[in-house]
């Protein structure tokens, strides 16, 4: 069993106003701060009131002037559940805001995570993942936001911007995410990750491909992914786009058969990889989602 304490933070300067902190296990995500003249914006409140805490305390060792506000992507436990430790005005999705409060209801002990398990509350994974991020007797304190928006909404911290912006999506119904200017950074949370909270994990084009075109469309050179070791370039993400839509393609003339979708690959002499085949047996697995 991986010990969730193992985790060095690290804070990287991307562009003049943002700094990150790279993923992490179990299942920490990406953290950011929007560093201005007038304030500091973090982005996310991690997996734990620990994982809030280092990086903290990693501004402050990099001279940091701590947060003003903290924002979340969506709901998920890795991406909220430190909040209350960074202890300043939580800024979120109204849909986020609905299902905080559903979580403020929940007891969070082992015997209480498996029964959620069980009922198809909550899945296996996140379950495992917040046991050894917060190993028993746990203490969660879900915060709930002070300022919520339903479209969009905008922080100014003097001489940077930060718009946030409704995207949706497989992976949460309320994911957003915040363009950083003039950096031309943007923030994408999970918002790009396939659907999980169901028995197989799926993409639907219908949600996947107008998101895609609707994240290219940003004026932005980086983008950071909630659990991806390196930020993106647009030609990275573009190249990604590609393939997802290459996956469907694949999969489309083959019935959305995953067994016929992987052979005909193998066919067409197109090189397959571990991501395309994912891609593929992510669209099966969500043709009959919509």
């Amino acid at each position: 069993m991986t010990d969730a304490s193992v985790f060095e933070p690290k804070l990287v300067r991307i562009t003049e106003h943002v700094y990150w902190m790279p993923p992490g296990l179990p299942d920490k995500p990406s953290l950011c701060a929007v560093v201005g003249s007038q304030g500091t914006l973090m982005l996310e409140a991690g997996a734990s009131s620990s994982h809030a805490r280092m990086f903290l305390d990693a501004l402050r060792d990099a001279n940091i002037a701590p947060p003003r506000y903290v924002a979340l992507t969506h709901w998920h436990w890795d991406h909220v559940f430190g909040a209350a430790e960074v202890g300043v005005p939580v800024i979120a999705h109204t849909l986020t805001a609905r299902e905080l409060a559903t979580l403020s209801t929940y007891e969070w002990d082992d015997a209480s995570l498996d029964q959620r398990v069980d009922s198809g509350e909550e899945i296996a994974f996140c379950a495992d993942n917040i046991k050894l991020e917060l190993p028993e007797p746990r203490t969660v304190v879900i915060r709930r936001p002070e300022i919520v928006f339903r479209h969009g909404l905008e922080i100014q911290l003097g001489d940077v911007n930060c718009t946030f912006h409704h995207v949706g999506g497989d992976h949460a119904a309320d994911s957003c995410v915040i363009h950083i200017e003039p950096d031309g950074v943007l923030f994408l949370g999970d918002c790009l990750y396939q659907a999980v909270y169901a028995p197989q994990q799926y993409y639907t084009v219908q949600r996947l491909f107008p998101l895609l075109d609707r994240i290219l469309a940003f004026d932005a050179q980086h983008y950071i992914e909630g659990h991806s070791d390196t930020p993106l370039t647009h030609a990275g993400l573009e190249a990604m786009a590609a393939q997802m839509r290459s996956a469907w393609a694949l999969a489309s003339r083959a019935g959305l058969a995953e067994a016929t979708a992987l052979e005909a690959v193998g066919q067409s002499g197109t090189p397959v990889d571990e991501d395309l085949e994912f891609y593929i047996k992510a669209f099966v697995a969500g043709r009959d989602v919509l």
